[in-house]
């Protein structure tokens, strides 16, 4: 092991994999856990959904070891207070060190287009369960059955385009390359984001992507980029499990107007 070598160790995290075998905190059901603590519920969900680690390794076993190798190391390093606080509810004596991954200060304001009778919604990514696939499928649904003026305008590709697509409501780009986002994004002509992760993201390039792109985000309000919204005031952080209807209404709601008074400023 690396202390009997005496080497000195610095830990990156970037995800769960240290208390979760499923890493994004994802159930059977498609959904955020809400991180219990009790093993027994944890070692069911894994039973159910599936371990998502490689190695045959119990929760009990697994978050044992991980407190050893945090122990051991001379550096933890985390993306976000949010990660930080999330991996000290399991791991009570981790300090872990925060290094954001980007600078989000100094952001040009958000430029987003004004015209059009249909808004147009920029979402951004590889979209798979945990970065919202289910969420957008039923925007896109419930804006079709209601006839509402809103289309969605997918930078990236997700787990079953030809669903998104069959709802005559989602436009996909198709996978990019990281030096073509921002153009992509621009080029959607999109009057926000929306970035629907449903597990705590521990940082989200995606959004500081949007925020270069001149896009105000909405995301949910679980995980880093929640955080990252409320400290910038690009975009609105919306409760985790809302019906798609409600989603949608506040899509165009918030089309035309800043979504929260920049920090600093009164509204």
């Amino acid at each position: 092991s690396s202390s009997s070598l005496a080497i000195p160790v610095e830990l990156r995290v970037h995800d769960y994999a240290s208390f979760c075998p499923r890493i994004t905190l994802i159930g059977a059901d498609r959904r955020y856990c809400g991180e219990p603590v009790e093993v027994a519920i944890c070692e069911a969900c894994v039973a159910d959904a599936g371990s998502r680690l490689g190695e045959p390794i119990g929760v009990a076993a697994l978050r044992l070891r991980s407190a050893a190798e945090f122990a051991e190391a001379r550096r933890v390093v985390v993306p976000s207070a949010d990660m930080a606080g999330r991996l000290r509810r399991h791991f009570p004596a981790l300090r872990a060190e925060i290094q954001p991954l980007e600078d989000d200060a100094g952001l040009a304001p958000a430029a987003p287009p004004s015209d059009g009778e249909i808004t147009r919604v920029c979402v951004i990514g590889a979209i798979g369960v945990e970065k919202g696939f289910d969420v957008l499928l039923a925007c896109a649904r419930d804006a079709a059955l209601r006839g509402l003026p809103l289309e969605f305008r997918l930078v990236g590709h997700s787990t079953d385009d030809a669903r998104l697509m069959a709802t005559g409501r989602v436009f996909v780009t198709g996978r990019y390359r990281e030096s073509e986002a921002e153009e992509l994004i621009r080029a959607q002509q999109a009057h926000l984001a929306f970035l629907p992760s449903i597990w705590p993201e521990t940082w989200g390039f995606t959004l500081g992507l949007a925020w270069r792109a001149g896009l105000d985000a909405v995301v949910f309000d679980v995980g880093a980029m929640a955080a990252r919204v409320r400290a910038t005031g690009r975009g609105r952080a919306l409760p985790l499990g809302l019906p798609a209807a409600t989603i949608n209404h506040t899509l165009m709601q918030v089309r035309d107007r800043p979504l929260l008074p920049r920090p600093g400023k009164t509204a």
